[in-house]
């Protein structure tokens, strides 16, 4: 394979640029390459930006994206992907390795996080129009059925699977998810799906559009808590009860996690998920002792729980259209960046990049 294809480069410092000049891959031994359909632009991107460290071995420059859908495109001579050429699949980030006692969730090289520009052809991330694939990577194949940008919700589909497996939510509860941006929104649906009586989304003044595509994939109360106080909201609703499970998806909000504890319930579930960039939160953990609490760290998928997203997804019944947002070719990069970052002076419930 020859020519060149275009990528968008995370400096680490706060600054990125496109670059136009990147050799398609070749395909490693045992691998393959990826012709990249489309790639959710995750909050967590943000963070990848300033050259924060959310996993190990994180790299910079490098170019990101992990929520990736594309074709496979070229497969080296005896590789053993699963797959064929010409499949539209999803690209599992983690690359997984053997668990260890030092690993224990066996986390190998990150799609979009630990391999740089300097790494072979640099080609590793969904920015890329076209990206490298390690041998043992985990490609699921798509439905052909639902657009491309709209798939690329596998990737956070897959990690509150993962969370709910971990913490299911049982028929008939009261669910309350804090954060609407797109890892939440996707909780309020599933929580929904799975069977939630009464699901709760919170947000803030600024959260209008996200608060009513809340409200159109399955959440039954939306509360804006610059006007309204969300633990006697939810109070009455319940009947004084509580919640029986409250989520935290609010990036960068401390207060969300000392909320937590109030929302829910005498023996109720609290997960935690929404990333504070390091940053400490104060909470009252008599809370969690004289309540019975149990609390849970979202951390991420699964092999087990990427399966379980795409099935889901193939199926055409999860709410992929409302929870697409807006969607950007790489010539419009920067309006993409100002939407991912709310510089842009509108609104968007989530942002993507398609290539091609």
């Amino acid at each position: 394979m020859s020519g060149t294809c275009r990528g968008v480069v995370f400096n680490g410092d706060g600054t990125y640029a496109k670059r136009d000049d990147f050799a398609v891959p070749e395909p490693p031994p045992g691998g393959g390459v990826l012709r990249v359909e489309a790639v959710g632009m995750c909050g967590s991107d943000l963070a990848q930006l300033h050259g924060h460290q959310h996993v190990p071995g994180e790299k910079s420059p490098l170019v990101p994206g992990h929520e990736i859908v594309g074709r496979v495109h070229e497969l080296a001579d005896g590789a053993d992907l699963g797959v064929a050429v010409g499949d539209r699949v999803a690209v599992d980030l983690n690359v997984r390795v053997p668990p260890t006692e030092a690993n224990p969730f066996g986390l190998g090289n990150l799609y979009g996080y630990t391999m740089g520009t300097d790494d072979d052809h640099g080609l590793w991330g969904g920015y890329g129009e076209y990206m490298g694939l390690l041998p043992g990577s985990h490609l699921m194949k798509l439905t052909e059925d639902v657009d491309a940008a709209e798939l690329t919700l596998f990737e956070p589909l897959a990690s509150v699977c993962n969370w709910f497996k971990m913490m299911p939510v049982a028929e008939g509860e009261t669910v309350v998810v804090q954060g609407p941006g797109h890892m939440g929104l996707v909780c309020a649906a599933e929580a929904k799906r799975r069977g939630a009586e009464t699901v709760i989304v919170t947000g803030t003044d600024a959260d209008g559009l996200r608060l009513e595509v809340a409200r159109d994939v399955g959440a039954d109360v939306t509360i804006d808590v610059t006007k309204t106080d969300p633990v006697a909201l939810v109070a009455e609703i319940t009947g004084g009860a509580m919640a029986d499970m409250a989520v935290d998806l609010a990036a960068d909000t401390a207060a969300t996690v000392p909320l937590c504890l109030d929302l829910v319930r005498q023996g109720g579930k609290v997960l935690l998920a929404g990333l504070k960039n390091m940053a400490p939160v104060e909470l009252t953990s008599d809370l969690i002792v004289l309540k019975g609490l149990t609390v849970q760290g979202g951390s991420g998928s699964s092999h087990g729980s990427m399966e379980e997203a795409v099935a889901i997804l193939n199926t055409g019944e999860f709410p992929t259209g409302p929870l697409l947002g807006e969607v950007f070719d790489i010539d419009r990069i920067d309006e993409a960046m100002a939407m991912l970052q709310r510089t842009a002076g509108r609104d968007a419930v989530r942002v993507g990049l398609r290539h091609g």
